[in-house]
């Protein structure tokens, strides 16, 4: 799974890198779903703005958290993402049963 990760209005440090990368290889077990994903890290004065794409087949999966932390607004994006996936996996086996079941009779 390939996730590209940038920054805007600061530097990327290798830090922020190597922990975003590991929340990165607990999504894992999606990889043969997901095509792309884009990692944007942005900052306000105050605020983080972390926003998440992912794409999957037939769909494009988005987060986004504003979060004064940088570490948990990457952690939370994750979890939403994780979730939106764990969805669009039962969708998507769903639709190849009823396929299947359509098929046979």
């Amino acid at each position: 799974m390939n996730i590209r990760i940038s920054a805007r209005n600061f530097d990327l440090t290798d830090a922020l890198k190597e922990f975003a990368e590991k929340r990165t290889a607990k999504l894992e077990r999606f990889t043969p779903y997901v095509i792309d994903g884009h990692l944007v890290l942005e900052k306000d004065k105050a605020t983080s703005i972390i926003e998440l794409t992912m794409i999957v087949k037939h769909a494009t999966i988005y987060s986004q958290v504003k979060n004064p932390d940088v570490y948990l607004g990457i952690s939370d994006v994750f979890k939403k993402v994780e979730r939106q996936l764990d969805k669009y996996e039962a969708h998507f086996r769903e639709r190849k049963r009823t396929a299947m079941k359509t098929k046979r009779v």
